[in-house]
């Protein structure tokens, strides 16, 4: 009998320790399950923010190329900007350069020798051999409008030598006036003085225009402006005053002369440029048609 007990409860303890085990083991499925079922989500969502980091951060990369580009295209936009106004400048400078106003004209009406204790040189056709001295030139000087027709009253002086110098005083303005167009600065402005021959002394020679009076190649019949005026009467000493110029606007202001060999029977115009460069140069004869040359023959 107490055999019998003994393996009753024998069986009824391992009994017990299988049924332990197996709800332990359930239990730990249970408990891993759980655990799983808790951990998935989280893990999911760790991803989904490490992968949403992943996008910021290209994204902060792909901000800051795009601001580096609109920096650049903002700096090329500038710098076209300045080439554009540089080009601007260049292209105004270009057409002051080509703008010539048309001043004077000057007829050789006659050339004849003279008697004269100096012998004839003969001219080299060179402008640095010298004028005769036994030579008397008779010119016509007349001021002209853009057209060529004359303004004013022409004038005839007796010049010695062949040699003839015409003297003006010139005011250049400021490029910067002259590319805006300013009113009273736009052109530079020019008073012709005398005229002489090689062999006169340029104190003796024959006035033009006078100190006091609008230059009557730029004047077209207006009044002188008070501006101009305060120039023309102040000439000397605004050209002795630097700062007095740079408030005027000027950026020079000084007395030149232009001069050239003439020749019998030729005409020669004398014209500014808004830079404030005077030159003198032979009228070309216009052709004759070829009609008329052929009736002549």
């Amino acid at each position: 009998m107490g055999r019998v007990n003994d393996t009753i409860s024998n069986v009824n303890s391992a009994m017990r320790n299988l049924l332990l085990l197996i709800l332990t083991g359930v239990a730990g499925v249970g408990g891993y399950k759980a655990y799983d079922l808790y951990n998935a989500p989280q893990k999911e969502l760790a991803e989904r923010d490490k992968q949403l980091a992943e996008q910021k951060n290209k994204l902060e990369a792909a901000f800051k190329d795009l601001s580096s580009e609109q920096k650049k295209n903002a700096d090329l936009a500038v710098k076209n900007t300045e080439l554009s106004s540089k080009v601007d400048r260049l292209q105004v400078a270009k057409k002051l350069l080509e703008v010539r106003h048309r001043l004077a004209r000057l007829t050789v009406l006659e050339q004849k020798e003279i008697p004269s204790l100096n012998p004839a040189v003969p001219v080299s056709g060179t402008e640095s051999s010298p004028s005769r001295t036994n030579v008397m030139t008779k010119v016509q000087f007349v001021e002209i409008n853009e057209e060529g027709q004359a303004i004013g009253t022409p004038k005839e002086f007796p010049i010695v030598g062949d040699m003839v110098y015409v003297d003006y005083l010139t005011v250049n303005f400021q490029d910067k006036y002259i590319e805006q167009s300013d009113l009273d600065r736009s052109t530079s402005i020019a008073l012709f003085q005398r005229v002489f021959g090689e062999h006169q002394e340029p104190v003796k020679g024959f006035q033009l225009d006078a100190v006091g009076t609008r230059p009557t190649a730029y004047a077209r019949g207006k009044e002188m402006s008070e501006f101009e005026t305060k120039i023309w009467n102040d000439f000397w000493l605004i050209a002795n005053d630097r700062q007095r110029a740079k408030e005027l606007g000027i950026d020079a202001i000084q007395g030149k002369a232009v001069a050239i060999r003439v020749q019998p029977g030729k005409t020669y115009e004398i014209d500014l440029r808004a830079t404030g460069e005077m030159a003198i140069r032979p009228v070309e004869a216009a052709a004759q048609p070829a009609a008329a040359a052929k009736n002549g023959s």
